[in-house]
């Protein structure tokens, strides 16, 4: 099988090159070699962040012609076998997790937890209970098999220590985890003001007070 060694210089550069497009996924890869329609072909995905070796199977499944005038590279398209999943959500998670990092998600500490909350899709009026696993003013991490997409809106009520009130924290799925025993997403908080950031901290600082010290 050919190996197509797809090096990527931060993982900004590999999720302008995924193809969401396919079912299973897929990547764009720059060649002007003329690869086959639908030859099988592993992809050897190099991130910078990415230790160990991530070989993806997929097939080529379109080919695109370079046009210099335009700037456009010519390349192939490859989607990901459906067997794949596991690896390519692997990538994703570890793409989204660093992007959430970067744009600020932890600039702020994270505080262990186990308060149970509600939390919905916006356009569902569907609620779950789950735990958090931790908390801070930047984002939370909840505790559930009950995983949902990258990048889906979420709305979280918590009833802070010493209150009756719920507060309702609008935000998005940032990573997911699917480690047995440790099921869950992470998300990333959107606050609209610093009022919103304020009473997030506020929420955050009531927690710790009654929170057992180890």
């Amino acid at each position: 099988m050919r190996i197509l060694i797809a090096r990527y210089r931060s993982t900004e550069d590999f999720l302008e090159r995924y193809l969401s497009s396919f079912d299973c996924g897929g990547v764009f890869f720059p060649t002007r070699e003329a690869v086959p329609l639908g030859e099988y072909v592993l992809v050897d995905v190099r991130l910078p962040n990415l230790r160990d070796q991530l070989l993806i199977r997929g097939m080529v499944a379109w080919r695109r012609p370079g046009r210099r005038r335009t700037g456009v590279r010519a390349g192939v398209g490859i989607e990901f076998l459906a067997s794949e999943a596991p690896k390519k959500d692997f990538a994703l998670n570890l793409c989204a997790k660093e992007t959430a990092d970067l744009q600020g998600q932890r600039r702020f500490r994270r505080l262990p937890t186990e308060i149970t909350v509600d939390w919905r899709i916006p356009e569902m009026t569907t609620r779950r209970l789950s735990q958090l696993d931790d908390i801070g003013p930047g984002g939370a991490f909840i505790k559930t098999r009950d995983s949902q997409p990258l990048g889906t809106s979420v709305v979280i009520e918590v009833v802070p220590p010493g209150s009756t009130a719920p507060l309702s924290i609008e935000g998005r799925v940032a990573w997911c985890c699917k480690t047995p025993g440790n099921e869950g997403f992470g998300v990333q908080f959107r606050w609209r003001d610093s009022g919103g950031l304020r009473r997030l901290k506020e929420l955050v600082r009531r927690i710790e007070n009654v929170e057992p010290q180890n």
